[in-house]
């Protein structure tokens, strides 16, 4: 195999942008064109590299020699809004387009027992992209309403990791997740606006005017955390796995704006505000059945503890009319996959991802930048030889359309208001996997 051909296509894959349209919370339900196409699943089933890096680094320990995984995404995600206040009603799509998520691992094994290995994955996001919509109550022009939406986050993590396999049963993996995220939203909620009393010049009334601050341009956070996983050989057919991936530390996002409100002498003044926003522990276990050489199934269940999580712990506004959080509640997710090798050179794949709704009905109006409310997930790929030791991937799923409604709220909820959000994905995917050959 020529590592030194193939490095390039590594730092490649890893300087572009990450920024995907996740599946299971803000998450991607998988990484790579067969982790993808088989659900997720990877938590006991060592199909992908790139799953075992995303999900259970005790994976790795299963695989001889040197081995990579690359891949590439083209996510697109379909989202609406749609408000009502008193009798009018409109409804506006967010612009939106194929986002690029590149994916690249690397394994190699030290001796009979242990493999070293790095990765570069991107993991999850959301965004959106509303233009101002008279029409629209929500996205009327401020300050009646928000005016144009705009958001734009992005997660991948960087992740060494190593491996050991303590008997022929047993194997044991840990990972450092070194993340990376990148958060742009306008207008940005979670800094104090800037009110006036209106016209009637008498503040903490109806027609008080408040002009939030934008936070369009981006600002990145280095975050941290660990994962650790287990494997078991229950059987020569059944596998089983645990893994842990803990709570992901990041630095608040830093931003350098101006305060918005043509009725103030603040108006065009320089402010700065921070906003810190943590990934959430997951837990999650499987099994993996495999009743013949042709034949391989998983299914994973994952718990994401969104509710005790920075950034999206805390709903509603504080005094100063800034917004708390994104107030998101813990979910379950479901991953299925199966593959089949139909001959020699071409594998079969199908999967199924169930994941919980993390944004409450009470929360519309609130995550109109990260309406993350898709469930439903239904993905398939194919794999085919092409010579010994190399072999291309595809894959390509579809999230059904989710919705929620709720109030608008200023603070507590507007009797007759509504703010509904729509959401639907569909992706395509191609990968390369590169392992040792017997000479």
């Amino acid at each position: 195999m020529r590592i030194r051909f193939l490095a390039p296509l590594a730092a490649l894959a890893l300087a572009l942008p990450a920024t995907a349209r996740a599946t299971d919370g803000h998450f991607l339900h998988g990484v790579g064109a067969v982790n993808s196409a088989l659900g997720g699943a990877a938590v006991a089933s060592n199909t992908s590299l790139l799953g075992s890096f995303f999900v259970n680094p005790a994976g790795l320990a299963s695989y001889a020699g040197t081995n990579i995984e690359m891949g590439f995404e083209l996510m697109k995600p379909d989202r609406t809004v749609t408000s009502s206040y008193g009798t009018m009603t409109g409804s506006t799509t967010s612009a939106s387009e194929f986002t690029p998520i590149p994916a690249f691992g690397f394994t190699t094994q030290l001796n009979d027992k242990v493999v070293i290995g790095l990765a570069g994955l991107g993991i999850g996001g959301f965004g959106v992209n509303y233009a101002a919509d008279p029409s629209n109550p929500i996205l009327m022009p401020r300050p009646n309403g928000f005016g144009q939406v705009y958001s734009n986050f992005g997660l991948m993590k960087i992740v060494p990791a190593v491996a050991w396999k303590a008997s022929d049963k047993l194997r044991f993996g840990v990972a450092a997740n070194i993340d990376w995220a990148s958060l742009a939203v306008n207008p940005m909620p979670t800094a104090a606006p800037a009110v006036d009393p209106g016209p009637d010049g008498k503040p903490y009334t109806q027609d008080d005017r408040a002009f939030y601050s934008s936070a369009a341009s981006a600002d990145g956070a280095f975050g941290f955390g660990l994962q650790l996983g287990l494997q078991y050989q229950a059987t020569d057919a059944v596998a089983l796995g645990l893994s842990y991936t803990s709570t992901q530390m990041f630095q608040d996002f830093e931003y350098t704006a101006v305060y918005e409100n043509p009725n103030l002498p603040s108006y065009n003044t320089a402010r700065t505000f921070t906003f810190r926003m943590d990934a959430p522990a997951i837990y999650a276990a499987g099994i993996a059945w495999s009743p013949s050489s042709k034949l391989q199934t998983a299914a994973d269940v994952k718990y994401y503890t969104y509710k005790s999580t920075k950034g999206f712990d805390e709903s509603g506004y504080n005094t100063d009319g800034s917004v708390k959080g994104f107030g998101w509640d813990n979910i379950m997710v479901v991953a299925l996959g199966a593959q089949y090798a139909t001959s020699d050179k071409v594998t079969l794949r199908g999967g199924y991802n169930y994941s919980g709704n993390p944004v409450p009905d009470a929360m519309s109006m609130y995550n109109l930048p990260a309406p993350a409310i898709v469930q439903h997930n239904i993905s398939a790929g194919l794999g085919y030889k092409l010579r010994p030791g190399v072999e291309i991937n595809i894959a390509g799923y579809v999230a059904l359309e989710n919705s929620i409604e709720g109030p608008m709220m200023k603070p507590t909820a507007i009797p007759g208001t509504s703010v509904k959000n729509a959401m639907s994905e569909k992706s395509m995917l191609i990968g390369f996997t590169f392992t040792p050959t017997k000479k």
